[in-house]
């Protein structure tokens, strides 16, 4: 065989890899949706604990670097519409509590409860973006750890990244009572779950909340690691949820302010 045809036979072989290596890529940034809409209710048809209880590990870091940290048992009915969140540790906040349940009418109603007060205080609508617990989180945004967003926002499809990964737009709609004008959201096609989201208000950037782990439980994709960024202040909060229970039975009185002050 002379050098020539040994040459030849070389270029193929690179050509054939080149177009394997092509078509691999082009399988994986092969898409199902390409409109907004469908994209939006293939994240509502993913199926969803009807209940889940969990353990939350909340730590909240400063600026500075000082962080502190905060244990919580959670527990969720209705696929999220009702959330009772109890803290177990550290000792100055153990026994406080928050609870949010989204009535028939849409409205949701949130309360919190602190045992040095020894009652509970309802929060009022212009009270739900102050912070949970001197967290990044809002009591609004703690309601809604999983990313859904509800019918508050108009969408739209800006792009599709490799992955591939949908990047959507929401504009709140006309007599929205959420608290931003304006969210960007990503959205894998693998797991359906925002992975980032941008909250602005009057078109400037308040807040980033990234869901950077899942797991799979009881054949459910659920958001185990999250982080929500101020930032303005440069501080961060993250959540890690763990031990959880899915599909289990929760007594209804669970989800009531007698039991939030237990």
């Amino acid at each position: 065989m002379t050098g020539h045809q040994d040459h030849r036979r070389a270029s193929a072989r690179a050509l054939i890899a080149t177009a394997f290596a092509l078509a691999l890529a082009g399988a994986a940034f092969a898409q199902s949706y390409t409109t907004a809409k469908e994209v939006v209710d293939a994240m509502e048809a993913k199926p969803a604990p009807s209940t889940t209880i969990a353990t939350m590990s909340m730590t909240i870091t400063a600026a500075s670097g000082h962080s502190l940290t905060r244990t919580m048992q959670v527990w969720s009915a209705d696929e999220g519409r009702s959330q009772l969140i109890k803290f177990l540790e550290p000792a100055d906040v153990r026994g406080s509590g928050f609870l949010s349940v989204e009535k028939a009418s849409g409205d949701t109603e949130t309360m919190i409860y602190l045992p040095a007060l020894g009652r509970v205080r309802r929060v009022a609508g212009g009270q739900k973006q102050d912070a949970f617990f001197g967290s990044d989180f809002s009591y609004e945004e703690i309601s809604s750890l999983s990313g859904d967003f509800g019918d508050d926002f108009e969408t739209t499809l800006l792009e599709t990244l490799p992955g591939p990964v949908y990047v959507l737009e929401g504009i709140a709609k006309p007599g929205s009572d959420g608290s931003y004008d304006r969210i960007v959201f990503q959205v894998p096609e693998a797991t359906l779950l925002p992975q980032r989201v941008e909250f602005y208000r009057a078109g400037q950037l308040v807040k980033v909340l990234t869901i950077s782990g899942t797991s799979a439980v009881g054949g459910y994709d659920l958001p185990s690691v999250i982080r929500m960024e101020t930032v303005a202040s440069g501080s961060y909060t993250t959540i890690d949820q763990s031990d959880f229970k899915v599909d289990e039975a929760i007594p209804a009185d669970v989800f009531t302010e007698r039991f939030l002050q237990r």
